[in-house]
């Protein structure tokens, strides 16, 4: 049986026995009021624990809950339990600086013996990987430094591993990199001392150990180098040496590096906003790497801003191609690109990043097809994300070609790879997975260009065509274009031209297809083909002509067309319908519509009104926000408001004020406020809000139809900043359940994402994701299931394995990793003892 398994028995074995003992107050009256409200605590923990339990059962990605769970058994005292709890949460995610001192120093306090102090310092090897934490590194110094002996030789050249490591690591961070210089230089001072009873040669050669010590800290800058600088001048008096002038000139230019790292440093302190930490953290970079250009300390600032800011996707995108293309070490890549992953498994380009790194550095063909199982298996935000991976992937097959034999092994996988990708974007977010048919291009190029199979090139292009790109004259050009590069067959360009002009519609520039095939047939064609040309050319011209009526109510033409259009029609004799009383005379000239531009800038349009709505309900609501100049409601002919109206204001600043107030409740509805557009009737109607992957905004669903915009301020606001709280309501006001919050910076919407999802907020279970809408189509697939980056159970279509099966009977089979095995406490004390130090009793 598991430690898991035992785990959740137990919990049921607890739950049972606290729904029999209902009654905290059946102790023995002899009790003292402290030990029952002791008592009373541990209960309610205990509870609380099976509740944090049973949550994570159903949702294991929980972030808040994890957290929740392991601050519940620290309290409680279950050292077994707690150790479980932190090492299930650090197999999903890197822990914080926080989660890991407290890990740490829990610990320290039960490791007494020789084998426990072992595991300690494999535990803060572990801590150390995950984030650059200088507070953890002291404490790492501290616990090498305490109950050793320091005179001993394998002691002191452990310690000075570590140190040296934390040098390595956290020495040159402006800020608090003098700490670990200053621990460095005190532990040699401290042996320094014990070696005045010693020779001469040993007492000498440990003070030129503080003499490089002292070297090697001036040349960096760092926070308060001053005082350094100082103390090195006394150190060099009690020596009776001087400064060398090489000292000297290195220390000078630190410290004119650090006058101009200075005020970026001083605009991090105050910043507030991630956004402007961004901005800070992006002008430092550009600083390092186009000034200083010393790669370990772009290394270490890189170190420094991922610790700070580790959802920032950017970054970490940054710091593995800065990695991968300096240092040029397979070790130190693959290192850094497992922690981006770890840290930002959504993003599509860190994972191509890696799959080009791996082939880079040979990794076998296993090796890569796992990550890109893994890259579909993590969740990947977009569709964008999605084929970013696939297209890494098949131009890595390509590269492992061999051209000539089609029956080739790595033809096959690449033709595999190929319908497997076309496939996996269709299934998952329809022909919007790749709405420029990039794949599909390339595969034709590939199958046209390398392998000479131009009816498999053909049957592609066809499938492009038909993904919504029939009526496009772009897209049939490209396709002769193609034709005409890869086998220039004069009748299947001809066909294409025809099948172009029959498809194309007549407002998307027909035209254009019509010089082509006019071009084409000069340089390919006789004057038989010229003369069929020039007469699809006439026919072609007159359906244009007579499939564009000028309409009536619409006489506006677009200025983009008529500046566009290269036709010019010859005039001709127009013979209108006229009535029997009227004579025959010249056409009717429609007169363009006199408007005043300003006035469109000054009126609102509102819509959703209710049918019983006035021009007075419709003035009491808007005259808070300006004078009102006009109102227009639009009435049916029993005079009744048809659901809008126009509100004209005395200035535009007055009618962007009133935008503000979009969605305001008016007789139970909400009323949709937006500027009034002169040419609305010409245009297609826009959506409001955006259709893409918005990181800062968040979608949820599953809420109580009585949750009002305050209460979900009240649930956020607690993780940042909050721009904007909208729940979405039907036309006639009622809600739907759903809505959407929007904070001020992407790191506030991830915590909030991990923190709530899949949490019970007023008895309703919710579902966050980041807002990322379908395309709005009619036709879309409406059973995709949303992304979570932060838990739940959602899980897209993307399990199934995608790639190759040829390449992956090279990848030997994976086995899930099991649960962390929990340490078992020491034989020589038991369980209440161990909860007795850990409770520090």
């Amino acid at each position: 049986m598991d430690v898991q398994q035992s785990f959740a028995e137990e919990d049921e074995t607890e739950e049972m026995s606290f729904e029999g003992n209902d009654n905290p107050n059946g102790s023995d009256s002899s009790d003292s009021d402290d030990s029952e409200k002791e008592r009373e605590e541990h209960y309610v923990l205990e509870r609380r624990i099976v509740e944090l339990r049973k949550e994570l059962a159903k949702s294991p990605n929980a972030y808040n809950t994890h957290v929740e769970l392991i601050s519940s058994l620290q309290k409680l005292g279950e050292l077994d339990q707690l150790r479980y709890a932190r090492e299930s949460m650090h197999a999903i995610y890197p822990l914080t600086e926080e989660l890991w001192l407290d890990w740490l120093r829990d610990e320290i306090k039960l490791g007494l013996t020789d084998e426990g102090k072992n595991k300690i310092e494999l535990l803060f090897q572990r801590a150390t990987e995950d984030y650059l934490s200088i507070d953890i590194w002291v404490e790492y110094i501290q616990f090498c430094l305490a109950g050793m002996d320091i005179g001993g030789v394998e002691a002191l050249k452990k310690i000075r591993a570590v140190m040296e490591e934390a040098i390595r690591h956290g020495g040159l961070h402006v800020v608090k990199g003098a700490l670990l210089w200053d621990s460095y230089r005190d532990f040699e001072m401290a042996v320094y001392q014990t070696t005045k009873g010693e020779s001469e040669t040993e007492k000498t050669s440990q003070a030129q150990k503080i003499t490089h010590l002292f070297n090697r800290q001036l040349s960096v800058p760092l926070l308060d180098m001053e005082r350094t600088w100082t103390e090195y001048n006394e150190w060099l008096q009690i020596l009776d040496q001087k400064i060398e002038p090489h000292v000297k000139a290195t220390y000078d230019k630190a410290k004119g590096q650090m006058e101009k790292i200075a005020p970026i440093e001083d605009t991090l302190i105050i910043a507030v906003e991630n956004d402007h930490k961004v901005a800070a953290y992006r002008t430092y970079l550009d600083l390092e790497m186009n000034e200083f250009k010393d790669p370990a300390r772009i290394q270490a600032l890189f170190e420094r801003i991922v610790a700070e800011m580790p959802l920032y996707d950017s970054f970490w995108n940054d710091y593995c191609k800065f990695v991968d293309h300096q240092f040029k070490a397979a070790e130190t890549t693959f290192a850094i690109f497992q922690r981006a992953i770890r840290n930002c498994p959504w993003n599509g380009p860190i994972w191509s990043e890696y799959i080009l790194a791996a082939e880079r550095y040979k990794k076998e063909d296993g090796f890569i097809a796992g990550l890109v199982e893994k890259a579909f298996n993590a969740g990947l935000a977009t569709a964008a994300d999605l084929l970013s991976v696939w297209m890494s992937f098949i131009e890595y097959l390509v590269r492992k070609c061999t051209w000539g034999d089609s029956d080739n092994e790595n033809i096959v996988q690449l033709r595999e790879a190929f319908t497997r990708a076309t496939e996996h974007l269709d299934q998952t977010y329809d022909v919007e997975g790749d709405p420029e048919c990039t794949l599909l291009q390339y595969w034709a190029y590939f199958e046209a260009k390398k392998m000479n199979n131009m009816p498999k090139a053909r049957e592609l292009w066809s499938k492009i065509i038909s993904r919504g790109h029939s009526k496009s004259a772009q897209w049939w050009l490209a396709r002769v274009q193609f034709e005409r590069t890869h086998d220039n067959n004069k009748e299947e360009v001809r066909k294409l031209f025809t099948k172009s002009l029959n498809a194309v519609s007549s407002s998307d520039w027909p035209e254009l297809i019509v010089k082509q095939w006019l071009q084409f047939e000069r340089e390919e064609g006789d004057l038989q083909t010229m003369d069929i040309a020039k007469q699809r050319k006439r026919g072609k011209i007159e359906d244009g002509k007579e499939s564009k009526p000028v309409p009536a109510k619409k006489p506006k033409i677009s200025h983009d067309a008529a500046a566009t259009s290269t036709i010019v029609v010859p005039k001709k004799k127009v013979e209108p319908k006229v009535n029997a009383t009227e004579p025959a005379s010249k056409p009717v000239v429609i007169p363009k519509p006199v408007t005043d531009p300003s006035r469109h800038a000054n009126t609102v349009f509102l819509s959703n009104l209710a049918y019983e709505t006035s021009e007075q309900d419709v003035r009491n609501m808007m005259s808070s926000s300006g004078t009102i100049t006009d109102i227009r409601l639009v009435l049916d002919y029993k005079q009744r408001c048809k659901g809008f109206c126009f509100v004209e204001f005395s200035s535009q600043d007055e009618a962007r004020a009133v935008l503000k107030r979009d969605r305001e409740l008016m007789k139970g509805r909400p009323v949709f406020m937006s500027p009034s557009e002169p040419d609305a009737a010409l245009k297609h109607p826009a959506f409001k809000y955006q259709s893409t992957l918005e990181k800062k905004k968040l979608f949820i669903k599953g809420l109580a139809l009585s949750t009002t915009k305050e209460d979900l301020e009240a649930l956020f606001k607690k993780f940042g900043i909050l721009k904007d709280v909208r729940l979405v309501t039907f036309r006639n006001g009622s809600p739907k359940g759903l809505a959407y919050v929007e904070f001020e910076d992407e790191v506030s919407a991830t915590m909030a994402l991990n923190q709530t999802d899949g949490t019970t907020f007023q008895d309703k279970v919710l579902t966050v994701a980041l807002s990322n809408p379908p395309p709005r189509r009619e036709d879309r697939n409406l059973d995709k299931d949303e992304l979570s980056l932060g838990g739940g159970t959602r899980v897209r279509r993307t399990q199934v394995s995608f790639v190759p099966n040829a390449v992956l009977r090279q990848t030997s089979q994976s086995s899930t990793m099991p649960p962390p095995a929990s340490v078992p406490a020491s034989a020589s004390k038991s369980n209440a003892d161990f909860r007795s130090m850990l409770l520090k009793k």
